[in-house]
């Protein structure tokens, strides 16, 4: 089954040809860039052992793929996806475009949504909605936060409080892509951690249309979400504390039923939290959970990769779904350690 990525050349895409490397069926066809196009991936990526011209970031030079991953900006994502899905190919996309209702993106993100009829497509959180990435032609793979943060919240349902629920995350710096800012300089990043993009991160959004499909309200409840900036390559901790609504005897039976099934997903020991360093590399979420009985809260976190569960592999997970493959396929929970 032939694929291609869009957004070649960037972390997010890199990371994407790594995996379907060791993938049974997806064959990597094509790989488009836009600023790279024209250099050769073994120029652009040392690390993956692969020779090949990256294409510039056109339709035409995805014909003949079954999938496509959408490596790219949500600018690019909406121009992209709706000629890649008439071509009939199915679309993987990494973006924001197409996660939020249209008039939700505009607010969020400022422009208007060019293909309101994409949008909402398929949330590709497949631990939280499997059946309905299975065979759609769309899927908007989540925000690395998001994916944390619903992980981390999801089992609580009817056992917090739907109001009130605070999010804070760090993310490796690697989440920023590959852009040139001056707050990603070494000297700056090194030795430091700092909140950013809040009240109003883009994130925020996904969080709160999640919490309230889970919280049974069917409708966005609003979360209080805080990111910050560590000083790592890669990884990302999101921690949730809501106010405690059911018994503390039911909590964690409710991360057990929610998760012990899942096989991209670890719900840790009684006591013990989870680590960034412990998921690196793998598509793999490490949970923990406690309750706060004194201060009548339970507190839940989550720790993926950014770069592979928070993006390229949840990507590859979702396009399994799509084509009717094993969920796992050519994808592996082990991080890389140490």
């Amino acid at each position: 089954m032939d694929v291609g990525i869009v957004g070649g050349s960037g972390y997010g895409g890199s990371e994407l040809i790594r995996l379907l490397q060791a993938h049974p069926t997806f064959k990597l066809r094509t790989v488009a860039a836009r600023a790279s196009a024209g250099r050769d991936l073994a120029e652009v990526f040392p690390h993956l052992g692969l020779d090949g011209p990256l294409v510039p970031a056109e339709p035409d030079r995805l014909a003949g793929c079954d999938v496509v991953f959408l490596a790219t900006p949500h600018e690019a994502s909406l121009r992209l996806a709706p000629e890649l899905l008439r071509a009939g190919a199915a679309v993987v996309d990494l973006s924001g475009a197409y996660r939020l209702p249209p008039a939700e993106f505009a607010a969020w993100y400022g422009v208007e949504h060019t293909s309101p009829g994409l949008a909402p497509a398929a949330y590709g959180l497949p631990e939280l909605d499997r059946s309905r990435i299975a065979g759609a032609r769309l899927v908007a793979n989540p925000g690395c936060f998001p994916t944390a943060a619903l992980l981390a919240l999801a089992p609580l349902g009817d056992l917090a409080e739907p109001a009130g629920v605070v999010v804070t995350g760090l993310s490796g710096t690697s989440g920023a892509g590959k852009g040139l800012r001056e707050d990603l300089h070494v000297s700056h990043a090194v030795q430091n951690v700092t909140p950013y993009g809040a009240p109003g991160h883009r994130h925020t959004p996904e969080i709160e249309r999640g919490w309230g499909t889970c919280a049974g309200l069917g409708a966005p409840v609003p979360v209080s979400f805080t990111p910050h900036l560590a000083p790592m390559s890669r990884g990302l901790l999101a921690t949730v504390t809501a106010r405690l609504a059911g018994s503390p005897v039911r909590v964690r039976a409710a991360f057990g039923a929610a998760y012990d099934a899942e096989p991209f997903v670890r719900v840790l020991p009684e006591g013990v939290w989870p680590a960034t360093t412990h998921v690196r590399g793998g598509n793999s979420a490490h949970v923990g959970v406690a309750v706060d009985e004194r201060a009548g809260v339970v507190v839940a976190a989550c720790a993926i990769d950014n770069l592979v569960k928070g993006a390229a592999g949840q990507a590859v997970q979702n396009a399994n779904l799509v084509t009717g493959l094993p969920e796992a396929a050519g994808l592996s929970a082990a991080g890389v350690y140490p």
